[in-house]
């Protein structure tokens, strides 16, 4: 073996010694995110299209923490509403040419969590979320896709919010 090639394969086995202590795991993997109690499936959540990457991010959550999760109001034990959700785009920065170099993006929403007969068992509370990227110009659909990736991103660390604040509550 070359000692270049041992140098990689040792830093390769080093790497993967050190993912394997701190405990990462892929997504999906291993226990579930949260401990929920049982009493509050079936869940069903109102607020969100069904085709909406927030929701089935949610659904997937959920249902990894032990909860069934339902498209149908009248057979849920607890309904998780979404209230005024917003997804905003706000120039950061601009270069001496008036050229957009940075953008902020925002989401926002606030969440409650009610049982069948309508009482709260989370109360109201909002969600607010911002990432900045830079903008390449001559780049339109990458740029556009970089948002989108971003924005997805974004809906995943508010899902695991939610589930946190959910969880934390109920306990």
């Amino acid at each position: 073996m070359k000692p270049a090639t041992a140098v990689r394969f040792a830093t390769l086995l080093t790497l993967l010694v050190l993912l394997q202590g701190c405990g990462f795991h892929l997504r999906g993997s291993g226990e579930s995110a949260a401990n929920l109690p049982a009493d509050i499936s079936p869940l069903h959540i109102q607020g969100l299209d069904q085709r909406d990457f927030l929701r089935t991010e949610l659904e997937y959550i959920f249902v990894n923490s032990g909860i069934q999760v339902t498209d149908n109001a009248s057979e849920a034990a607890s309904l998780l509403r979404i209230h005024s959700r917003q997804s905003d785009r706000r120039v950061l920065t601009v270069n001496n040419r008036g050229k957009v170099l940075e953008y902020e993006l925002l989401e926002t929403l606030s969440f409650e969590l009610t049982d069948r007969a309508g009482n709260v068992r989370v109360p109201q509370q909002s969600l607010d979320l911002t990432q900045i990227y830079t903008y390449r110009g001559r780049q339109v659909l990458g740029g556009q896709r970089e948002e989108t990736y971003l924005r997805e991103d974004m809906w995943r660390r508010m899902s695991d919010q939610i589930l946190r604040r959910i969880s934390a509550q109920l306990r």
